[in-house]
């Protein structure tokens, strides 16, 4: 869910387009445990064909690559991606993630799962955006390939709260979200659907996400329920801080 919210933030906080971009913030949740980070993200802007000068310009296409940073104290994760937009509202993406967590997370068997080390998630992702009269659809459909650090044990995905095959597993996550703005207020549903090819492990949730922007800050909350096969049904609580300092020329 947080990845499909921060590409949301974008299609709230307009100013003039910038090469290069930054944004970050905090964020965090109350289930399957109470935790929150801190990330950052950099990117530089190529626009290949038409231009972004108004906020209802969108028949333009760039290339965008970007690294970016997270922290809980934990978890430590570092990331870079390629994004290709042929069209401002469909992309795809190309990128590498390196995970690094010393925890034993209290809502896995760690003991049996391989919890703490060095993650490596190589993906691909396509996205999409629609909007008319207020109202915004989003989708990605994404591919991971999930290395984990012990090639003997099952590995941890803390994130999903879910457990793949030991070594390596390929991970497909669908998420859609339907939104309708007013002004500077968004409110919005998202579902989401995550599995584990290999061990067959499954994530469903489905949000309720209210989010409200000054300035070039938005504040965003979330409300909904998820369960996977390591988590029963619960109730969540998200949040969310995101400030942009320069803006980008991607939509979403």
């Amino acid at each position: 869910m947080i990845y499909l919210l921060l590409f949301l933030a974008t299609l709230t906080t307009w100013a003039t387009p910038t090469k290069f971009d930054v944004n970050g913030g905090i964020q965090g949740r109350t289930l399957p445990a109470l935790g929150a980070e801190l990330y950052a993200e950099g990117g530089y802007n190529l626009l290949v064909w038409g231009k972004k000068e108004q906020p209802k310009d969108v028949l333009y296409g760039l290339i965008r690559p970007s690294i970016a940073g997270s922290t809980s104290a934990v978890v430590n994760s570092v990331k870079g991606e390629i994004e290709f937009f042929p069209i401002s509202i469909f992309g795809f993406v190309v990128g590498r993630q390196y995970l690094n967590s010393n925890y034993e997370f209290p809502f896995l068997e760690c003991q049996e799962v391989t919890c703490t080390g060095e993650f490596v998630r190589n993906y691909i992702e396509n996205k999409m955006v629609i909007g008319h009269k207020g109202w915004v659809l989003t989708g990605n459909y994404k591919i991971d390939t999930l290395r984990s650090p012990n090639k003997t044990e099952p590995m941890a995905d803390w994130r999903n709260v879910l457990v793949g095959e030991p070594g390596e597993e390929v991970q497909i996550e669908k998420k859609i979200l339907v939104a309708k703005f007013f002004s500077n207020k968004m409110l919005g549903v998202m579902i989401e659907n995550v599995q584990f090819q290999g061990s067959g492990e499954r994530k469903e949730g489905f949000t309720a996400v209210y989010q409200e922007r000054r300035d070039k800050t938005n504040y965003m909350l979330g409300l909904g329920a998820f369960h996977t096969d390591q988590q029963p049904m619960g109730v969540q609580l998200y949040f969310r801080i995101h400030h942009v300092a320069l803006p980008s020329l991607k939509l979403f």
